[in-house]
């Protein structure tokens, strides 16, 4: 893998002549609450300045599928109101529509492409120019109801490998690029979705699909983005395909969850824990050197009330913008109309449920969607910068060996309980692998790795002798040679797997204010410590070190005995023991907030992720609820704060002071302007 660039910010580049963004202006309107007033929006009392209706820099879109309906056949392809539908995204505030090439619909017969096929497409970029809106075309896709791809004149030979079919491929995409390249209503083009890349064996056989189909767009339009609609870490999950590669040459990322991935790292209630956590986790694992897309953003199916499905939406979209995404993409405009039969189960390619019903009237989900448009537009990403990241989440690459390895099975879920850790500390953390540029860096965490690799050591050895911090835990097996150097500790051999885990503090306030205690946690492994340079912070119940701290360099390095991320993961997570993760949490946060890396400002309630946009005369202060309880976070700042007001409009608060109360409802969201004195 290429070593991964760090950058401030990638920004979708819109075309702002096909893009009407400030077409109309908001008044003033209350959104959620600030300090002082009621939990729920209220109506402002001072207008702001007028504000475009939708983000030019966080652009919002909506995956538009071709049929609603399973009993339609493929021929009523984008077959209904078109015109009704656009208009109504625009009213959403949307500015991204994905649309679907039917390949069975244009080429009926080798060679014969149908000219009603093509004025339907006419028509998606007409309604689309007519709106405002801009389309992002996808050539290539399965969803499991309108047989996009599944030409009879083919034969059942395999569209990804097969050389004539590809040959075929190759003269469609030209076809319909060459048709629309002038066309500034189109934003980029997608080579293909991931339930069609599901069908690639080896990352060999994608690779040189994708090159061939770029190659062939490239051909004809040279400016416009190309991208491969797949998340890498979903896809490795699903086919056991290293995509990262191919995802690389494209001009833009895609990040989603998919259902299957959902019931494996964050199965569970969605309003609260991991759930609501993985959609950034995966947007930041996305991110490498291009603008990442949220796509597929909503709920998979329809187990949950229409409270619940927007109260997760708000959630994904909020921490989107966050977590340095680029844009969110909705995963589906209307629910789709299915014969009467019970139960009712598709496939895990989540083509179910929209965000409006069967009937095209819309849920609270775009209701929330259009409140978020409001704040997003108001968040000028070219004013507002989120504090730079200083802590990052190590991947090791071990997650991407075949099996018997079970890195592949446990990596991600403990990479993502350190990751939230990180987050319920309020620290800006990203993610990295190894190979990354490490530089900007002040704090690495290395949750529950088995092994690394041995330029990776030698690395983490510069970056600790350098004045850099890490955070380690035991993950079973032998441990490296290196570990006495840079942790201070020798290992000694696995006790073995606990049932319970016992924690005595032995030096008070050397990692923050630890405590003693006794919980239920099923941990695989425990490492015996023996006597080196590193102090023991804490021990188990008899004695042995189960944290210690090590100087090295300029710098220090933490070492949990116990694979604590993956235990916390592998539990029980909607009930993992209080004081366990009260642990993690101190160690994160207190390591960070001694190296520099956290956020100027400090809450009181773990369960909301906080996020600080600094702009020239003000900055943005975002909060999201990750409880489905109501929370007023406590928030101190280290400087004095003269006024906070709503971003989208109202009275400011007067503060005057560096500590005040934001409300939150559950699984709710506030946007608020901070004014320094």
């Amino acid at each position: 893998m290429t070593p991964r660039r760090r950058r401030t910010r990638s920004a979708v580049p819109l075309d702002p002549d096909a893009v009407r963004a400030d077409e109309s202006s908001d008044a003033a309107e209350g959104s959620g609450p600030v300090p002082g007033s009621a939990d729920d929006p209220a109506e402002p009392t001072a207008v702001p300045a007028p504000a475009p209706r939708r983000s030019a820099t966080f652009p919002l879109g909506i995956d538009y599928w071709p049929i609603d309906d399973e009993i339609s056949s493929f021929s009523d392809w984008y077959g209904g109101n078109i015109e009704t539908d656009f208009g109504a995204f625009a009213a959403a505030r949307l500015t991204l529509v994905r649309v679907f090439i039917s390949w069975k619909l244009f080429e009926r017969q080798v060679g014969n492409y149908d000219d009603d096929a093509a004025q339907r497409l006419q028509r998606l970029v007409t309604a689309a120019r007519e709106n405002g809106l801009q389309l992002i075309v996808c050539f290539f896709a399965d969803d499991r109801l309108a047989e996009l791809t599944e030409v009879t004149w083919g034969k059942r030979r395999d569209p990804r490998t097969d050389p004539y079919l590809i040959q075929r491929e190759v003269s469609l995409v030209q076809r319909i690029v060459s048709l629309h390249r002038a066309e500034n209503a189109i934003f980029a083009w997608d080579l293909a979705n991931e339930a069609f890349c599901a069908g690639f064996a080896s990352a060999s056989d994608l690779a040189a699909w994708a090159a061939t189909l770029r190659e062939a767009v490239r051909d004809v339009d040279p400016d416009r983005p190309i991208l491969l609609g797949i998340d890498p870490e979903t896809f490795m999950r699903a086919t056991g395909v290293d995509a990262r590669n191919v995802i690389d040459e494209s001009e833009l990322a895609i990040s989603h969850t998919t259902a299957p991935y959902s019931a494996y790292a964050a199965e569970g209630p969605i309003s609260s824990g991991p759930a609501t956590y993985l959609d950034s986790f995966l947007l930041r694992s996305a991110r490498r050197d291009m603008p990442v897309l949220v796509d597929g953003a909503g709920v998979a199916s329809l187990d949950h009330s229409a409270a619940q499905e927007a109260g997760y939406l708000r959630t994904v979209l909020y921490g989107s913008l966050m977590n340095r995404g680029s844009g969110v993409v909705l995963r589906r405009w209307r629910d789709v109309s299915t014969e009467r039969r019970e139960p009712y189960f598709r496939d895990p390619y989540e083509v179910l449920v929209g965000v409006a019903d069967i009937d095209g009237t819309p849920k609270p989900s775009l209701d929330e969607v259009t409140r978020f448009a409001r704040v997003a537009a108001r968040v000028d990403l070219h004013r507002y910068s989120p504090q730079p990241e200083r802590v990052a989440v190590l991947i090791p690459t071990e997650r991407y060996e075949q099996l018997p390895s079970l890195a592949g099975l446990y990596g991600p879920r403990a990479c993502l309980a350190a990751y939230i850790a990180a987050k319920e500390s309020h620290l800006p953390v990203e993610i990295v692998r190894e190979g990354d540029l490490l530089g900007e860096f002040s704090v690495l965490i290395v949750p529950s790795v088995g092994k690394l690799l041995r330029g990776t050591w030698s690395e983490l050895s510069e970056f600790v002798g350098g004045g850099g911090a890490v955070i380690a835990s035991y993950g079973g097996g032998d441990a490296d040679p290196a570990l006495r150097e840079i942790f201070g500790v020798e290992f000694l051999g696995d006790h073995g797997p606990r049932a319970d885990l016992s924690c005595r503090v032995a030096q008070q306030d050397a990692l923050g204010a630890l405590r003693s205690f006794d919980a239920p946690l099923a941990v695989a492994h425990f490492a015996l410590l023996g006597g080196g340079s590193a102090t023991v912070v804490a021990t188990d119940e008899k004695g042995s070190p189960l944290l210690t701290q090590h100087a090295f360099g300029s710098g220090r390095a933490v070492y949990f005995a116990i694979p604590i991320e993956r235990a916390l993961a592998q539990g029980d997570a909607w009930a993992a023991p209080a004081a366990v993760t009260a642990l993690l949490r101190t160690v994160y946060g207190h390591v960070a907030r001694t190296a520099g890396a956290a956020l100027p400002l400090v809450c009181d309630a773990p369960v909301v992720e906080i996020c600080l946009f600094s702009g020239a005369d003000d900055d943005i202060l975002l909060l999201l609820n990750h409880s489905p309880d109501r929370v007023t976070a406590g928030l101190t700042s280290e400087r004095v704060v003269a006024s906070v007001a709503d971003v989208r409009g109202g009275a400011p608060v007067t503060v005057g002071g560096g500590t005040f109360g934001v409300p939150l409802s559950p699984n709710g969201s506030s946007a608020l302007r901070l004014k320094w004195a």
